[in-house]
């Protein structure tokens, strides 16, 4: 793979319980092994010249030199640091050359962790799901929406995976909507995917945990966090996520036995007070990482006996809604029928959206996913 780092001198403290002691770090003096050998790879990519957040690019190693000061997580999750994408000659090149690492990641049941680099690489790691499945769930978390021009570029790159046929589901966390032109949230809504504004989110952060248990892909730009909490960014906001709720919302990604790719956006380290932004990025990834240690493999059926079951007949509706409620986790699913196969799709949700189809509503993630398979 087209990576190589020098692992940032002392970045390590003489102690041997920290994360930068626990890791394979892939050096000159130390190459790689076996890829299969290892739960979690982290790689650089310090891509920006498709950005308007020019410095972004020398993140990776400021948020490494962060990460590695950290206490582990515990003795048994095995992670390599592949190191930094090559620089390649254009930035096309290396929305290719990640979807070409990442590939080799999914290929070997390992889950990766991209430091960014500006968020339009968010489309290369994007091209590797593409090739691996056979339908991809991606959540964003941003205060903007990136998209309007066909062109992939950090301002515009949703745009391109919109069209792609192997999107499944979408949705957007925490944006801002005077920072958005109301035609791209009707766009979002026509395609059948969702968005949550900030404020809902903030209200109740585990809306978010339904669509990150069934994303495959999370992006997450670190200007969807206020300010005062993330400055090292060339568009941050005095409004946005709290540093603790970014922390939460990399946990539930983390948590996601789906999620095979991380990615940490938009961090300029040309910006940061007191390297107050690169330590936070280094809590988010530690988060995530713990989720996964936490992570637990629930496939909702009705003949686990982990799960209750619940069907709803609706009498405007010839198609009963099936909910499953794991016993274990506590955790919410419901069942959308595709009518010309019979069979049905599987999608996480909220105990809220199970009380509202009991309430005779239909919630309108059913409906959005009934329409787009149907």
């Amino acid at each position: 793979m087209p990576v190589g780092l020098e692992k940032p001198e002392g970045s390590v403290p003489f102690d041997d319980d920290t994360f930068g002691r626990n890791i394979h770090v892939n050096t000159p003096s130390n190459p790689i092994d076996e890829i299969s050998n290892y739960q979690i790879a982290l790689l650089g990519v310090k891509e920006d010249r498709n950005a308007w957040n020019e410095g972004c690019s020398q993140a990776p190693d400021r948020i490494r030199e962060k990460l590695y000061t950290l206490y582990k997580i515990n003795d048994k999750i095995k992670i390599i640091d592949l190191g930094n994408l090559k620089t390649t000659p254009t930035p096309g090149d290396t929305y290719f050359g990640l979807r070409d690492v990442m590939l080799e990641l999914l290929n070997n049941q390992v889950t990766g962790i991209i430091m960014g680099g500006s968020q339009d690489l968010t489309y290369g790691a994007f091209l590797a799901f593409e090739q691996a499945k056979s339908s991809v769930n991606l959540v964003t978390i941003d205060s903007r929406i990136n998209t309007g021009a066909d062109a992939v570029s950090a301002q515009s790159y949703l745009q391109s995976i919109w069209k792609n046929k192997k999107l499944f589901r979408y949705c957007n966390l925490g944006h801002q909507q005077y920072l958005v032109n109301n035609k791209y949230i009707a766009q979002i809504d026509k395609l059948g995917f969702e968005t949550i504004r900030l404020g809902a989110l903030r209200n109740n952060l585990t809306l978010a945990e339904p669509n990150l248990r069934d994303a495959h892909l999370v992006s997450f730009d670190i200007g969807a966090i206020r300010q005062s909490d993330a400055p090292a960014n060339h568009f941050s906001s005095p409004n946005g996520l709290y540093a603790e709720e970014s922390c939460q919302l990399s946990r539930y990604a983390g948590l996601s036995d789906l999620v095979s790719c991380f990615g940490l956006f938009e961090v300029n380290p040309s910006l940061d007070n007191h390297n107050q932004t690169t330590q936070l990025a280094a809590q988010m990834i530690w988060y995530f990482i713990e989720g996964i240690t936490q992570r637990r493999i629930e496939i909702p059926s009705s003949e686990n006996s982990d799960f209750k079951v619940f069907i709803i007949n609706h009498e405007d509706m010839e198609h009963e809604l099936t909910f499953y409620k794991s016993q274990i986790t506590n955790r919410w699913w419901m069942e959308v029928p595709e009518i010309k196969t019979g069979k049905s799709y599987r999608i996480a949700c909220t105990q809220e959206e199970y009380q509202q189809a009991s309430n005779h509503d239909i919630p309108d993630l059913w409906w959005r996913t009934f329409q787009r398979i149907n």
